[in-house]
């Protein structure tokens, strides 16, 4: 047995949906290890080796899993969340027990769709982006033709949850997302100075003139990779 026990840390509201949770819990053991078998076992992840971390979905909700860290959103309640936790230490348990004759995977299996960016995007067509519609940005930003910091309704304060929920999505898929969404452990802390973040939200709300939202963006935040969760 790899894993004794997963136990829950925090519970947050779902922002995007009221009527659900988000949560993050701990590992009593290290996943780091048997997070390539799982890859290689369940449909439609996004595995980002590099960042030790791992996306799929069950059902409706979102689950990626780190080495210690486990975090989930739009869980129905306190007591789906144990459910859940509950089948996924069945599944890492099984998973490493059978090792042996899994062939681990290493690769991102699954680029991420344009209809998963969308259904986190704001969906006001908006086009302030640039792009025609939410649906038309998303097919971009699935290809990498656009950022997400091109999407300015993403900083108005009722699309807080889209925007950590799509800029975790991206980070943990291997695209560029800029540092100022990005936290060190919980996900709900910029990882940045909060002058950064200030900056970036009011030239999302208010671009200067002759200067489009990503020149502008990149004079008010410092530089960015592909970052990792650790």
């Amino acid at each position: 047995m790899l894993v004794e026990s997963i136990e829950i840390t925090h519970v947050l509201p779902c922002l995007a949906d009221p009527a659900k949770i988000r949560f993050h819990a701990e590992t009593s053991a290290d996943l780091r290890e048997v997070l390539p078998y799982l890859n290689a076992v369940l449909p439609g992840t996004i595995y980002n080796h590099a960042a030790l971390a791992l996306t799929f979905a069950k059902e409706h909700r979102i689950i990626c899993l780190h080495p210690r860290l486990i975090t989930c959103a739009k869980a129905d309640d306190l007591e789906d969340a144990q459910r859940v936790l509950g089948w996924l230490t069945e599944l890492i348990n099984e998973t490493w027990a059978r090792r042996a004759g899994i062939t681990p995977s290493y690769e991102r299996r699954e680029r991420l769709t344009a209809l998963a960016i969308y259904k986190l995007l704001p969906r006001t067509n908006c086009g302030r982006c640039g792009a025609p519609t939410c649906l038309a940005f998303a097919v971009e930003l699935a290809s990498e033709k656009r950022s997400i910091i091109q999407c300015a309704p993403l900083f108005d304060a009722p699309f807080a949850e889209k925007r950590r929920l799509l800029a975790t999505m991206l980070a943990d898929a291997g695209y560029e997302v800029p540092s100022v969404f990005r936290s060190p452990d919980e996900g709900d802390r910029p990882q940045t100075p909060g002058r950064h973040f200030e900056a970036t939200a009011n030239v999302m709300r208010h671009p200067p003139p002759g200067k489009t939202v990503l020149e502008q963006t990149k004079q008010t935040m410092p530089s960015s990779g592909r970052d990792s969760r650790t």
